[in-house]
């Protein structure tokens, strides 16, 4: 578990660097390395005709995909 966990949050760290990145080529290389990193059941298909919008709505369905559910705490 706890190397499960080290995974999720050094690809959430590179999925941040991909948002910071400008350029729509090293983006698209940036999320086709993460997604070969992802875990098999958690990796996406990705268009071949791809936007910057495109790319962020990807990298955030697997950051969700890697982040442990949060539940609120009633009191």
């Amino acid at each position: 578990m706890h190397i499960m966990l080290q995974n999720s949050r050094e690809l959430i760290n590179l999925i941040n660097m991909c948002r910071e990145e400008k350029e729509i080529g090293k983006r698209c290389q940036f999320l086709e390395y993460i997604n070969y990193l992802m875990p098999a059941d958690f990796r996406v298909t990705i268009p071949s005709i791809i936007t910057h919008d495109c790319i962020d709505a990807i990298l955030s369905s697997m950051e969700e995909r890697l982040s442990p559910p949060i539940y609120e705490l009633t009191s």
